[in-house]
């Protein structure tokens, strides 16, 4: 069952959108949110001979008090060039069709979106703000019945881990740390409750993008927060190999 919904709430936010020629690209990442655990954001845009026509946006938040959210939006783009720090930066500009909504990125390299904030400065903040390029490919979803398997994905293929867990009784998955691989993290982790009610569980949820081709290990700890050294409850591990 929980297979099955995982892969539901995976189709959810990969988002159904028609491919043309003019695509130039799709970002994906996690943004911060002020009354949720955080919005996956999914943002396409495309072209026509060269120049910006149109965008479509979906934002999930996530965890909200009656459970995910998803909200779509789509409008015109523009480039241009420069911000008060760097002249010579490209700057993306979505129209949100409101009165003084306008988004601004920073494009970074070829296959990152950094928000700026209003005036077009960087935002100082520990929290992500970043959309990665990302494949049109549907994600690859891992749950814990797929601990000790291998998979397999194409370069810039999303992978999301979706692990059930239960933070009013301590225990929380945590990540362990194995360095450098060819999967970076699209934002978070975050934690999402089922429901509004004391003593009801929720998800931990961490998305990735395929970067370049290689071999990494993702191993998982369910332990309680409090303690150091503490021994975990269970512990599960999934390899991805990127094509």
């Amino acid at each position: 069952m929980r297979r099955v919904l995982a892969l539901t709430f995976a189709a959810a936010l990969a988002g159904c959108v028609t491919i043309t020629t003019d695509s130039v690209g799709t970002f994906a990442g996690v943004m911060p949110c002020a009354d949720c655990a955080g919005i996956l954001s999914e943002l396409h845009l495309y072209e026509e001979q060269g120049r910006p026509v149109r965008y479509e946006l979906t934002e999930t938040y996530m965890g909200t008090r009656d459970g995910d959210r998803s909200i779509g939006t789509a409008g015109r783009w523009a480039t241009f060039r420069g911000t008060p720090a760097d002249p010579d930066a490209t700057v993306v500009q979505i129209d949100l069709g409101r009165i003084d909504a306008l988004r601004n990125f920073q494009r970074i390299g070829d296959g990152e979106l950094r928000l700026l904030d209003r005036k077009l400065n960087p935002i100082v903040s520990p929290a992500p703000r970043s959309l990665y390029r990302v494949s049109e490919l549907p994600p690859l979803t891992l749950v814990e019945g797929d601990s000790g398997r291998t998979f397999e994905v194409e370069r810039a293929q999303r992978v999301f881990v979706v692990l059930g867990a239960n933070r009013t009784s301590g225990y929380s998955w945590e990540i362990e740390d194995a360095g450098p691989g060819p999967l970076t993290s699209l934002g978070g982790p975050i934690y999402a409750q089922t429901a509004d009610l004391a003593g009801s569980g929720g998800t931990n949820l961490w998305f990735f993008g395929a970067s370049r081709t290689g071999k990494q290990e993702l191993r998982f700890h369910y332990r309680r927060a409090f303690g150091s050294g503490a021994l975990a409850a269970k512990t599960v591990s999934f390899t991805v190999s990127v094509r």
